[in-house]
Order: C-alpha cells, then sequence, then structure tokens
C-alpha cells in the first residue's frame, strides 16, 4: 500500500511540473538593421572612410498560459567595421565586440542621458515595465519621436525617469519573439 501511495504521489508531482512547464512559453526575436552604415567617398580631393555597421537587437520573451509577460530580456550586439575608400578594413583585431548589455557602464550612454541612465539601466527599467502585460499591451504603448534619431520614445509616465531612449527595435524583436513563443 506505501509503495502504490507513494507511486501514486510521485506521478501527482510529476504530473504537476509538467503541466506548470507547458504553462510557460518561450520565445527569441532578432532584428538587425545596417541603417547605420556609410559609404566612403572622396570630396574636393579628400578622402573618408566608410563604415559598415550591423545592430542586431535580441529579445528573449517568457509568457505564462494567459499571454502575460513572466519575463523578457533584450540586448543588443553593436558591431563597427570602418574601411578607407580603397576598400581596406580599418579595424583593430583587438575590438571590443561585446553586446550593449554585456559593456554595462563601459557602453558610455551616461553622458549622453538627460535622465541620468546608462543604457542597460534603461532596458533594464523597459523590461520591468513589459513584465506583467501582454505582447499587445507593450506593442499597444504610447510612444513619441524625440528627433529623427529617436522616433519610438516611451511616452508613458511610467517610464519618464528611466528609459527615454528609442525601443523601435526593441518592440520589433518583440513582436518577433512572441510570434516565435513555444511551449517548454
Amino acid at each position: 500500500m506505501k509503495k502504490t501511495l507513494s507511486l501514486v504521489l510521485a506521478l501527482a508531482l510529476c504530473l504537476s511540473f509538467a503541466s506548470l512547464a507547458m504553462a510557460e512559453t518561450f520565445g527569441l526575436g532578432v532584428v538587425s538593421s545596417i541603417d547605420s552604415s556609410s559609404a566612403a567617398y572622396v570630396e574636393d580631393g579628400d578622402a573618408y572612410d566608410g563604415k559598415a555597421q550591423v545592430d542586431t537587437t535580441i529579445c528573449a520573451l517568457w509568457l505564462d498560459d494567459e499571454g502575460k509577460i513572466i519575463d523578457v530580456h533584450f540586448d543588443v550586439a553593436q558591431i563597427k567595421v570602418p574601411f578607407s575608400v580603397e576598400g581596406a578594413l580599418l579595424t583593430d583585431e583587438n575590438t571590443d565586440l561585446r553586446s550593449k548589455m554585456e559593456k554595462g557602464a563601459d557602453y558610455g550612454m551616461l553622458k549622453a542621458s538627460a535622465i541620468g541612465k546608462e543604457w542597460f539601466e534603461q532596458v533594464q527599467a523597459f523590461e520591468a515595465y513589459c513584465v506583467g502585460k501582454t505582447v499587445d499591451e507593450v506593442l499597444g504603448m504610447p510612444t513619441k519621436a524625440l528627433n529623427e534619431a529617436h522616433p519610438t520614445t516611451p511616452d508613458v509616465e511610467e517610464l519618464a525617469t528611466t528609459c527615454t531612449m528609442d525601443i523601435g527595435a526593441f518592440l520589433e524583436a518583440l513582436e518577433k519573439a512572441s510570434n516565435d513563443a513555444c511551449a517548454r
């Protein structure tokens, strides 16, 4: 009898863990852009170097069984490769290829931030804002254009003092992660 009871309890425990795991879904979204690249050129006899730049925004997303965000993480890999008019690569082999989140305070956005927050701090504030909301609620949040370089800045009181950077690529990656979401 004890063996049967133990077996039934163990089976019930396994089923409860399995149903909990099935209640969560995970998605990964990746968006890349080369919009910040520039051509090398010669003007009035002066040569100007070009720059190939790839910005890749990554979103890892966990949703509960009701479609609410349990956890979300964003990061950006920003790779810049300068080159000469002749096409020679001007990138040092020791170039720092860490992502913006990996760079942390070394990224250096603090000096340009009107709210005194580094890049990773603003991303963490945006991530915290997303938790508990559905993807559609986050995608439908009000935004405003601060300037040409920042056309999709949060226009939400809750983020006014914590995240004032452009989140357009984050929203695109979030939507892709949601579309990619599959049961764990």
